[in-house]
């Protein structure tokens, strides 16, 4: 995998070619900042802006698609930053079915010049052919597409619009990155939601000024069908525009993450990261991870998780004796009412060590701590009492084969 800049040609789409443009809408006298471009099917406002936030004067712009360092988006070929288009949509409904339109549809793309954003505005219901036929001509230059939610809501939203005006989608099958779903497994613990402005807030740093709140979106954009005044549907083209910009800047500052958990990780990041390396079967990494975050975990709960996954992946990929540090670890801590580490103890001791007393030892424990905790079902009790009688019988056994 290789990671270079796109050509500037990649930059804009020719609308010059076929299109003639006029620079303001002969119903409201309104450009919004963009091109009206009108072709025999139609028209619709096609606006562009440049986004500073990261340009190629940076040195880490070119490292960061290294190579391997994107296994955990799951595309099997390799990609590079000028092969990433993200897209987001506003629309005429927040809930998505039939009757929704998008009536905005934003996308972004690194260039030499930094993140290009394009957004295709129709500003009636009729502009909705020859936007989505431009917006279909304009994906076709790129090889993956990045959304936040987009496998849920937006795609599949524009995927029926498209069918609807009988216009053949891309197929994005398997090249689809939602940041949502990975963000969720990063940033849910310590977030108290994984919405795009609460990550933009709390990971990347970012603060939105003058902000329209998505859920007026719809009503601004019928407001405006009514009256052609433009003055809100400005704040929406700035809501869809940092958007797309908070969109790249977490895409890079995941790679950025994967790329060196170990450096740049806090331990929410950390446990998130060794579970998808775990998932990848990645398990020396994901093992490299579990023991960094418990070293960098202050949070207890974090700590304790970690401690609880590490163990799991040392059973289950070297041995029930390579996690016995650990289930002694855990046992051992101060306040542990937790059950499990006496369980897989007990196993270990029994089935491996055949030590069937101190096996027996830790059943009593774990029947103890359920006792007291309350937390137990009445199935993990039945069976903590159904291993201990077992264990006794063994140890009866033993006794009589030595007396």
């Amino acid at each position: 995998m290789t990671s270079s800049s796109p050509s500037p040609e990649k930059v804009l789409p020719d609308h010059a070619a076929d299109h003639k443009d006029s620079t303001k809408d002969e119903r409201t006298g309104e450009d919004f900042g963009g091109r009206i471009i009108e072709n025999p099917e139609g028209s619709f406002v096609h606006r562009t802006t440049v986004s500073t936030a990261v340009r190629t004067d940076d040195p880490a712009y070119s490292d960061y698609l290294k190579e391997g360092s994107c296994w955990w988006t799951r595309l099997e070929d390799g990609f590079s930053l000028g092969d990433v288009v993200f897209l987001d949509t506003e629309t005429t409904g927040l809930f998505g079915g039939a009757g929704s339109l998008a009536f905005l549809i934003g996308i972004g793309c690194f260039t030499e010049k930094g993140l290009i954003i394009e957004q295709y505005l129709m500003r009636d219901f009729d502009e909705e052919y020859p936007m989505l036929k431009s917006l279909l001509d304009r994906l076709k230059e790129f090889r993956v597409l990045v959304t936040f939610n987009g496998k849920s809501f937006d795609w599949p939203l524009l995927e029926s619009r498209f069918i609807f005006s009988r216009l053949k989608a891309t197929d994005w099958e398997d090249r689809h990155i939602d940041l949502l779903h990975l963000s969720r497994r990063l940033w849910s613990r310590c977030l108290e939601n994984c919405s795009l402005s609460t990550i933009e807030k709390g990971i990347l740093g970012l603060y939105r000024e003058d902000d329209i709140p998505g859920s007026m979106i719809p009503k601004v954009y019928l407001e405006y069908l009514n009256t052609g005044d433009p003055a809100e549907m400005r704040r929406v083209l700035k809501h869809n525009e940092m958007d797309i910009a908070a969109m790249s800047d977490l895409f890079l500052h995941i790679s950025r993450l994967f790329q060196d958990p170990e450096s740049r990780g806090d331990s929410f990041e950390l446990l998130g990261i060794a579970s998808e390396l775990e998932r990848n079967h990645k398990v020396q990494e994901a093992a490299k991870c579990y023991e960094c975050c418990i070293r960098k975990a202050r949070n207890q709960h974090i700590k304790a998780e970690a401690k609880k996954r590490y163990a799991y992946l040392m059973k289950r990929h070297f041995g029930p004796a390579e996690a016995m540090d650990v289930w002694e670890d855990i046992a051992a801590g101060e306040g542990n009412m937790f059950v499990y580490p006496y369980v897989e103890m007990a196993k270990y001791l029994e089935h491996s060590m055949k030590d069937f007393q101190k096996a027996l030892d830790c059943t009593e424990k774990a029947i103890e701590l359920a006792g007291r905790s309350g937390r137990q079902s009445a199935y993990v009790k039945k069976e903590l009492l159904a291993r201990k009688r077992r264990l006794l019988k063994k140890i009866e056994r033993s006794r009589n084969k030595w007396a």
